[in-house]
C-alpha cells in the first residue's frame, strides 16, 4: 500500500478522536452547568438567628462612646442597667431615620430590642407616642402632689420622674423657678425632665456702703441690697447695675452653673453720707412699723436721715411700742419686741394663742441658709414663717453650693425641712438617691471674682428634701 492510500486511514481515527474528546468536554460543561443550576435552584438559604427577643421602653441616661455602653432606665422593670452596642446596632428617630449613638440624649424616651444575657441592645427607637417640650419657662412641678403643668396644660408627674443637669441625674428638688427645662414624656405624664440652663450664684462682698440701695442683674433679678446677700442667678453673661442715692455703678459678670461669683463693691465710691442703712427686727413680725409717724416695709433694708428717730411698732393683741432711736454713720439694726396685752387681772388675754409659726432647716448642719437671696443663719435654725413659694439656697465652704424650690402652706403650723448633705467641691460626690434611683450629682464649686414659675416637693424619701409640719 503507497503513502497516498494509508493517510486517509490515519486522518480518520485521530478525527474521530478529536471529536469525542471534543463531546465529551461539552457533555462534561453541560453537566456541571445543570449540577449548578440544580443545586441554586434547589438549595435552601440557612436562615438568620435574632438573638435580640427582648424588648423595653427605657430613658436614655447616658452615653459612653469610648466603652460603647449605654446607661438606661427600663421603665417597666424599674431598673437601671448599662447595655453594650456595636456597629451593627440600629439607632432611630420617632420617624424611623438613621441616628449615630452620639444623638442620644439624656431624658430621651425610647424602645429598645436587646439580649438580656449578652447584656446587648439590638436596636434602639424614639418612641413614636413620646412628646419633648423644649425652652420651656413657664411651668409648675409639684412632685410631692403628683401634678405638674406646662403653660396651660395639665399633667401627672411621679416621684421616680429622672431629672438631668450637665448630664447627671439629680434631686428634682434641685430645680428653682429660674431654670429653664426640657420636659418629656407620653400623654399627660412626664417621664423626664432636663435643665437645659441652670443656675449659679452672685456673692455680694464689701457691700457696707450700698446697703439699701438696688441691684440689677441684666433684666433677671432687681433687690434691694441686705447684708450678706446670696444671690441665686440663671447662668449666662450680665451687666450688674448698683443704683441708689449718690450710686450708679455697673459691673460685668458671668455666672456659672452651680458655681459662685463674687461681685466686691468694695471700690464702690459713695457721695457723702447723708441717711444709712437700718434693718428692723420687731417681734412679732406681723406688726405694723412707723418711722416719724410715716409707715414703713420692714421686710426690708431700709435708709434712714441720720439723727434720732421716733419708732413706733403696733399689733394686734399686743400693746404698742415707741422708741426713739439713733441713725448713725453704717449698717444700724432695730430691734424691738411687743408684749402681749393683759386684762385687768393680769392675765394675759392672748395667752392661749400659739406664738407666730416658723420654719427650722434642721440638715445638713453647719451650713449658711438664704431663703429668697437674704441670710436666715445657720443650720440648724428657726425663722419666721412666709406663706408662698421661695428658693432655698445652702452654703458651705468646701462644698457645692446648692439651692431648692419650697412651697410654704399658709397656715399656723410651724414646719421643718431636712436637705441632703451638700457634695465636697472636688470630685468626691456622694451616691445620692433620689426616689430609689441612682444618680450622681456633679458640679465644680470654684468662684469667680469681678470687681412666675414654682416647683415645690413634699417628704420623700432618701436624700431628697424633706419636710413636715407640726
Amino acid at each position: 500500500m503507497n503513502l497516498k492510500d494509508k493517510i486517509p486511514k490515519i486522518i480518520k481515527p485521530v478525527l474521530c478522536g478529536i471529536c469525542l474528546v471534543l463531546t465529551g468536554c461539552s457533555a462534561a460543561s453541560m453537566a456541571q452547568e445543570s449540577t449548578f443550576e440544580s443545586a441554586y435552584e434547589n438549595g435552601v438559604e440557612e436562615e438568620k438567628v435574632n438573638i435580640y427577643t427582648s424588648t423595653a421602653s427605657v430613658i436614655i441616661r447616658s452615653v459612653n462612646e469610648e466603652e460603647q455602653k449605654i446607661s438606661m432606665y427600663l421603665l417597666n422593670r424599674n431598673e437601671n442597667r448599662d447595655m453594650g452596642y456595636n456597629g451593627a446596632t440600629v439607632v432611630q428617630d420617632k420617624y424611623g431615620s438613621a441616628m449615630t449613638i452620639a444623638q442620644l440624649k439624656p431624658g430621651d424616651i425610647a424602645e429598645i430590642t436587646y439580649n438580656s444575657e449578652l447584656e446587648r441592645a439590638g436596636s434602639i427607637t424614639l418612641s413614636e407616642d413620646a412628646w419633648s417640650y423644649e425652652g420651656v419657662t413657664k411651668y409648675n412641678l409639684n412632685i410631692g402632689n403628683g401634678n405638674a403643668s406646662i403653660g396651660d396644660e395639665t399633667f401627672s408627674i411621679d416621684n421616680k420622674v429622672l431629672v438631668f443637669s450637665d448630664g447627671h441625674v439629680i434631686n428634682p428638688a434641685q430645680i428653682i423657678n429660674q431654670d429653664v427645662l426640657t420636659i418629656r414624656g407620653k400623654g399627660h405624664s412626664i417621664m423626664s425632665i432636663t435643665v437645659e440652663k441652670g443656675h449659679g450664684y452672685l456673692d455680694i462682698k464689701n457691700d457696707e456702703a450700698v446697703l439699701g440701695s438696688f441691684i440689677e442683674v441684666g433684666q433677671t433679678v432687681i433687690s434691694q441690697i441686705a447684708p450678706d446677700m446670696l444671690i441665686t442667678v440663671p447662668e449666662g453673661n450680665y451687666t450688674v447695675r448698683i443704683i441708689g442715692e449718690g450710686i450708679d455703678e455697673s459691673r460685668e459678670v458671668q455666672i456659672e452653673r452651680n458655681k459662685e461669683t463674687v461681685l466686691d463693691l468694695g471700690d464702690i465710691e459713695v457721695a457723702k453720707i447723708q441717711d444709712a442703712p437700718v434693718k428692723f427686727v420687731i417681734t412679732p413680725s406681723t406688726a405694723s412699723v412707723y418711722v416719724d409717724e410715716a409707715k414703713i416695709d420692714t421686710s426690708r433694708t431700709v435708709r434712714l436721715p441720720l439723727g434720732l428717730h421716733l419708732v413706733t411698732a403696733t399689733a394686734s393683741g399686743y400693746d404698742s411700742l415707741s422708741q426713739y432711736f439713733q441713725i448713725e454713720d453704717g449698717v444700724n439694726t432695730v430691734k424691738m419686741t411687743l408684749e402681749e396685752e393683759s386684762d385687768i387681772s393680769g392675765n394675759d388675754i392672748f395667752s392661749s394663742e400659739k406664738e407666730e409659726p416658723t420654719i427650722t432647716i434642721e440638715a445638713p448642719v453647719g451650713a449658711e441658709v438664704y431663703q429668697d437671696n437674704l441670710y436666715m443663719g445657720i443650720v440648724p435654725v428657726t425663722y419666721n414663717k412666709t406663706a408662698g413659694d421661695h428658693t432655698i439656697t445652702l452654703r458651705k465652704p468646701g462644698y457645692i453650693t446648692r439651692s431648692y424650690g419650697i412651697t410654704v402652706v399658709d397656715d399656723k403650723n410651724d414646719v421643718t425641712y431636712a436637705f441632703p448633705e451638700l457634695d465636697p467641691e472636688n470630685n468626691t460626690v456622694s451616691d445620692n438617691s433620689v426616689n430609689g434611683q441612682n444618680g450622681n450629682t456633679n458640679g465644680s464649686g470654684s468662684n469667680n471674682t469681678v470687681s412666675g414659675n414654682s416647683v415645690s416637693g413634699n417628704s420623700v424619701s432618701g436624700n431628697s428634701a424633706s419636710g413636715t409640719n407640726k
